[in-house]
């Protein structure tokens, strides 16, 4: 079992020395006072480690979940014994498996799992990968215990699972071997990614929660590109959305030097790539937060990586070799509105990807008949709102993984160029639109018309937005007309 077992002298910066942490030091003394041995393991030592050796900055993880691993007595116990001496809060995870986590006023999180085997040497071998499995003795606390490898795995960026049989107890550990290795920018064992794949069908008996918190947080790494591309090759992606699974039949067209299942994929390294051509708007936009775990960014390319969905079934191909997909965008939406709902994702989450995967064809759709109207291009950012920037987003990242002969050479400059330029403008649009008074609300109009509320509402006000921003009306008199007129020629009937 300990063939692999090493202790090496490590000099961690101070900044993430174990002992260095207060609340590390509080738990180490409460467990001296009741006789346990704790250690430290998994994730902390896993970045300190990476910090030491200059691969991750200090910034890119700031220190605030510990996890022990405690011998001599329960840890489910002992956790609601550290809860009341640091005035924490307890929150019991597995009582079975004797896991119990203490939340501190500060932000700090202390997990506590009893070693299973009784020692942690035995404790080790049941947990998920070698980078995850090492150890900090605070009786040695310059040395890292490695019983399986860990460290040389660190040094050479390798996710490698401690043995199969983790992904038969928790098939959740497929994903999770992917979030690793895209945090890390390292590579997956060959052996583990057999494994894995092995087990894919398991990733049914998990709950779609723990599903999205792993799959969002792989997004959500700037270097995704490539691991979804391997877990697409893994069937991982249409084990989790099984929508995926129809695109592997419709083949490369003239528009499309790719099948659509490959195409779907090449979407995300694609909008990776135009990250650092994005303007800060863009880029603080992507960065904010639709709901816990979940950044616009990562939201993107999940709509990216879904929003032919809805090709497969509008699928044709013409007497004379066209491929046609007329209205997939709406089809695509209605079935992201049902996976949407099978994953239980967040309302905000699930309209921004509905939402993105509807508009998808729209960016395009402005420069078909040449260059559209200033009227109609500011239609598309009224309509389109907040969620222009990670739209613009998508539409790149579908330009760049759509290189069949027909969307080659000046098509392909014009459409790019084009919509560079639409992008860049919804910036002057939105700060236009936020010095804009507003001249009349909702309830003024319902009032003026003697009408209830209704979708006319909305409709009404927009119109009046565009008109005012044109000039055409230019106070509230003004407005209060072309509304009464608006309303006469095209709703009062």
């Amino acid at each position: 079992m300990s063939d692999f077992s090493t202790r090496k002298q490590v000099a961690l910066p101070g900044s993430v020395q174990p002992a260095g942490y207060d609340d590390v030091k509080r738990a180490l003394s409460i467990a001296d006072e009741t006789g346990h041995r704790l250690y430290l393991v998994g994730g902390y030592l896993r970045d300190a480690l990476l910090i030491a050796s200059g691969k991750m900055t200090s910034s890119d993880k700031p220190f605030k979940d510990f996890d022990f691993a405690v011998e001599g007595g329960h840890a489910f116990v002992f956790a609601k014994y550290v809860a009341d001496k640091m005035n924490g809060h307890f929150v019991p995870l597995d009582e079975a498996n004797d896991t119990a986590r203490v939340v501190l006023d500060n932000g700090n999180i202390l997990d506590f799992a009893g070693c299973v085997g009784g020692t942690i040497e035995a404790d080790v071998w049941r947990r998920d990968f070698t980078i995850n499995s090492l150890v900090w003795d605070p009786l040695n606390p310059g040395q890292i215990v490695d019983y399986v490898g860990g460290l040389n795995d660190l040094e050479n960026l390798t996710i490698r699972a401690v043995s199969e049989s983790v992904f038969i107890e928790d098939p959740l550990r497929i994903l999770r071997a992917y979030r690793f290795a895209a945090a890390i920018d390292g590579n997956i064992e060959m052996s583990t990614r057999q494994w894995l794949e092995n087990h894919v069908p398991r990733l049914a008996q998990t709950a779609v929660e723990r599903i999205n918190f792993e799959l969002f947080a792989i997004f959500n790494q700037k270097n995704s590109g490539r691991f979804i591309f391997d877990m697409g090759t893994a069937g991982l992606l249409e084990a989790i959305f099984p929508e995926l699974t129809e695109c592997r039949r419709v083949t490369a067209n003239a528009f499309h030097h790719l099948a659509l299942f490959e195409h779907s994929l090449e979407t995300i390294p694609q909008l990776e790539s135009r990250m650092a051509q994005m303007p800060d708007f863009v880029l603080e936009s992507a960065s904010g937060e639709l709901s816990f775990g979940v950044s616009r960014l990562a939201a993107t390319k999940v709509a990216a990586l879904l929003h032919d969905i809805g090709k497969p079934e509008t699928w044709v191909i013409n007497d004379d070799g066209r491929h046609t997909f007329y209205g997939h965008d709406r089809v695509g939406a209605d079935l992201c509105e049902q996976l949407a709902e099978r994953m239980k994702w967040s309302k905000p989450v699930s309209k921004f990807i509905v939402k993105l995967i509807a508009w998808h064809l729209r960016p395009g759709q402005l420069f078909h008949q040449g260059l559209p109207t200033e009227r109609a291009v500011r239609r598309f950012y009224r309509s389109c709102g907040v969620d222009t920037p990670e739209l613009m987003m998508l539409a790149f990242a579908d330009l760049g993984a759509t290189c069949g002969p027909g969307l080659m050479g000046e098509n392909r400059d014009y459409l790019d160029s084009s919509l560079i330029d639409l992008m860049n403008g919804y910036k002057d649009f939105e700060n236009a639109a936020k010095l804009q008074p507003k001249l009349l609300d909702g309830n003024q109009i319902m009032t003026l018309l003697g009408i209830s509320g209704g979708p006319v509402i909305g409709t009404l006000l927009a119109d009046l937005d565009e008109a005012q921003g044109f000039n055409e009306v230019q106070d509230r008199a003004s407005a209060e007309l072309f509304v009464k007129k608006l309303y006469l020629e095209k709703y009062s009937k």
